[in-house]
């Protein structure tokens, strides 16, 4: 694991106030092809431990790792939406495609699974020039799951008062404190809550209760490669979440063209693969990681 705590990199402003970092190659030239990154709730840059570790393996292999700030990195996930960072996602994908002539692939942590899904599903099957070649998740969770396993006892008083705001007119009203006091200390709008807490809101693609029918509207319609990669000793998943047949669910659902056989559960990783997952978690879904882009 790599520990430094500088990397030489180059940033790219690929739109107004928009930026990436992109880690330098251990031969200082640029590669063609480049893997895009985003975090989740909170992240930024180096916020998420096996970023660095995955840039020097893919290296390797004649990828750049780039790593994105969006409106909504840090704290600005709570007044954000999905389509807001699919449209900044997309502002990226362009600029590197014309930028360098290799392939471009999306990988997402966390709720950056949400923003990967929900441009894999509206941008890659709709856009007859896209330019993205895959998809990676990694620690595709249900935030509606785990508000439900953090605080059961507010979950319903909370998400009924946000639900009143979005449908009286207050959706991007920033609601009271106790909110951000109990989801990560951040300012979050009543139509954010809504998005993450509600059954079937906007961002609420991996839910273990989600039938069918609706998966076949995601991962349904995926056609590019895609890798899925389950933490399994994820602090945010309730234990009632079995991951092992939840995965199989969305196999099942997803086209054998697109599903790689890489995809499953990390052992002993917790959700982003740091602090106190077994040792070899982040080892064995940087190597996965790393078959997925080879195969590309």
């Amino acid at each position: 694991m790599i520990s430094n705590s500088a990397f030489n990199g180059t940033i790219h402003e690929y739109s107004p106030r928009l930026v990436g970092f992109e880690f330098a190659t251990s031969s200082s030239t640029p590669h063609k092809n480049i893997l895009i990154f985003v975090g989740g709730l909170g992240d930024g840059l180096l916020t998420v431990p096996y970023v660095p570790q995955l840039a020097a393996s893919i290296d390797c292999l004649g990828w750049g790792l780039v790593q994105l700030l969006l409106s909504s990195s840090y704290r600005g996930w709570g007044a954000g939406d999905l389509a807001r960072d699919a449209s900044e996602i997309e502002q990226a994908v362009s600029y590197f495609s014309n930028l360098r002539s290799g392939s471009v692939a999306l990988m997402g942590h966390s709720t950056g699974c949400q923003d990967a899904i929900y441009y894999l599903t509206r941008y890659t099957t709709s856009c007859e020039n896209s330019k993205l070649a895959a998809g990676i998740l990694q620690a595709p969770v249900s935030d509606r799951e785990a508000m439900l396993h953090l605080f059961p006892e507010r979950y319903t008083e909370m998400l009924d008062f946000a639900v009143k705001e979005v449908n009286t007119g207050r959706g991007q009203e920033i609601l009271p404190k106790k909110y951000s006091d109990l989801f990560f200390d951040t300012p979050i709008t009543a139509s954010r809550w809504v998005s993450l807490a509600k059954k079937l809101g906007d961002d609420d693609f991996f839910s273990s209760d989600i039938e069918d029918d609706v998966l076949k509207t995601t991962f349904g319609i995926i056609d590019v490669p895609l890798l899925v990669l389950y933490s399994g000793s994820d602090e945010f998943v309730p234990e009632t979440v079995h991951k092992e047949h939840l995965i199989s669910r969305w196999k099942a659902i997803t086209s054998e063209d697109s599903w790689s056989s890489h995809s499953g559960v990390v052992k002993g990783g917790k959700h982003n693969l740091g602090e106190g997952s077994d040792s070899g978690a982040m080892d064995d879904a940087i190597s996965r990681v790393c078959a997925f882009l080879s195969n590309l």
